[in-house]
């Protein structure tokens, strides 16, 4: 299971890579009950995914791609109202995408709605990879998927009649990023929450080191003009944070030339762009807390939240604030 945990953390950290979908305008929902309401949007039988090295597509009914994505997304051992958020997402974000390729098709995808770059689309998991990676659990794994899929695969996320943008992250700082402060986008219903139960997390927590000539040589590959005539330990200047503690700017070499904190981050690999740093003996030791761009849903915090109670419905409200739910269908 640790093995399958860290293989997520590391996917989670290429969602700070993956594009914004397209958000696409429905039609005005049908209300069938007091939290999920009738969606007029086209429901998805079947979904197409490209496999880029081979070149074939693979085309699967539905239920069987939520099952694939979830188990690709989250560790299958989390509670069952964490799961069903997470087929919630994963729904919601492939029927964005193949409402997307229908509108605009994306040329490297040969009509597919998403490929097998995990870099660029939410990543999928076939049998095979299932078994890969759960060994003697992947029967477990997959029946407990399932049933999560079947109870709640027919919903999807909804903004002003939009599905929403399928935002999620391994473990919080303890509060999650606002969308305008990640990516400079405003989306109403992407705004920082506090995410209580992350900060005790085993993996809440990971120290990187690196040297003063090595991080140096880095920011000169990224950023050609900057100067380091200085001291090392001048070098660096946190200059803003959000109010969870994310770096939304840092001053960089001797002219504290600006950045952000998330490009930092991508270019030193590290788990989120909360960080605080230490120099020492000719080493910048970086302590990193979270994981993932901590913009909308934290894995963590809703397996935590659903430890504690809390429904699939109440957690997503709480990560995404004005939201419906929508049958599908």
């Amino acid at each position: 299971m640790k093995k399958y945990f860290q293989a997520v953390l590391i996917f989670i950290m290429f969602l700070t890579l993956i594009p914004m979908i397209v958000l696409i305008a429905g039609d005005k929902p049908q209300k069938i009950g007091s939290t999920v309401i009738k969606s007029s949007l086209e429901p998805l039988d079947t979904v197409k995914i490209l496999d880029t090295e081979s070149g074939s597509i693979t085309e699967l009914p539905i239920r069987d791609y939520l099952i694939g994505a979830v188990a690709a997304q989250m560790p299958y051992d989390y509670e069952d109202e964490a799961l069903k958020c997470q087929v919630i997402l994963a729904h919601t974000y492939i029927l964005s995408r193949h409402m997307a390729e229908q509108d605009e098709p994306t040329k490297e995808l040969l009509g597919a709605d998403i490929s097998l770059d995990r870099e660029v689309y939410q990543p999928y998991y076939d049998e095979a990879a299932i078994n890969d990676l759960y060994g003697d659990d992947a029967d477990k794994a997959v029946k407990k998927i399932a049933a999560c899929v079947d109870s709640v695969g027919d919903i999807i996320a909804v903004y002003d009649g939009k599905p929403i943008v399928s935002a999620f992250h391994g473990i919080s700082s303890g509060f999650t990023e606002s969308a305008e402060n990640a990516w400079g986008i405003d989306i109403p219903y992407l705004v920082s929450v506090e995410s209580e139960f992350d900060p005790s997390s085993e993996d809440y927590s990971k120290k990187y080191i690196i040297t003063a000539d090595e991080l140096k040589a880095k920011l000169l590959d990224s950023c050609p003009g900057l100067s380091f005539d200085s001291k090392p330990e001048t070098w660096l200047d946190i200059n803003e944070t959000s109010r969870g503690g994310t770096v939304l700017s840092i001053g960089i070499g001797d002219k504290k030339e600006k950045m952000s904190g998330y490009d930092f981050m991508k270019i030193f690999d590290l788990r989120s762009p909360h960080f605080r740093y230490e120099y020492e003996g000719g080493s910048f030791t970086f302590t990193v807390c979270g994981c993932g761009h901590l913009v909308g849903l934290s894995q963590y915090g809703a397996n935590s939240l659903a430890k504690n109670e809390k429904t699939y419905d109440s957690i997503m409200r709480f990560y995404f604030k004005g939201i419906d739910l929508q049958k599908v269908g």
